[in-house]
């Protein structure tokens, strides 16, 4: 049987519970403001993190999907994500996933530079609504938090790690 929300016990880096963190998640989700109106009037652009070379890209995946009071229906088409994945000189990756249908502005062997930009913005596989779900793996795939806080690591990943609130600063961090 799931378990209740007041049952659910995760913290996100700054301690924060639900919904800035929720069992069995992994990575950061990034809402578009908006949500499909956004989306559907051009979405946000997403871009590379850091350089490196794409090793993945999934495209032509249905990007509605959004959460319903019995959890994430999209329309009856598989539950696929839409995504780029980035192989980095340090062993890292990055991943960007739930992106919209048609938006990839990348092919896997590209060499990308830090800003580059990847896609945008959609709600693919099994995804709540529009946002970007960013994951930083190590080598071994363990997923990381690039976020420094008193329930993460001490130091962050970004260059600019920016309030609870806000998005990582614009400068990348290779």
């Amino acid at each position: 049987e799931p378990a209740s929300a007041e049952a659910v016990i995760c913290t996100s880096y700054d301690g924060r519970a639900f919904p800035w963190c929720y069992d069995g998640h992994s990575g950061n989700d990034y809402l578009l403001f908006g949500s499909f109106e956004t989306m559907d009037s051009g979405s946000a652009t997403i871009v590379a993190a850091a350089a490196g070379t794409v090793v993945e890209v999934v495209d032509g995946n249905y990007d509605r999907c959004e959460a319903t009071s019995s959890g994430i229906d999209c329309d009856g088409y598989p539950m696929v994500a839409n995504k780029v994945e980035i192989q980095h000189p340090s062993g890292h990756r990055t991943r960007y996933l739930h992106m919209m249908k048609g938006s990839m502005a990348v092919a896997v062997g590209d060499n990308v530079d830090c800003g580059t930009i990847l896609g945008k913005v959609g709600s693919s596989g099994n995804s709540s609504g529009p946002h970007l779900h960013f994951e930083l793996q190590d080598a071994a795939g363990t997923v990381i938090d690039p976020y420094a806080g008193p329930f993460s690591q001490p130091e962050t990943w970004w260059v600019s790690q920016g309030g609870p609130e806000a998005f990582p600063g614009r400068v990348c961090w290779d």
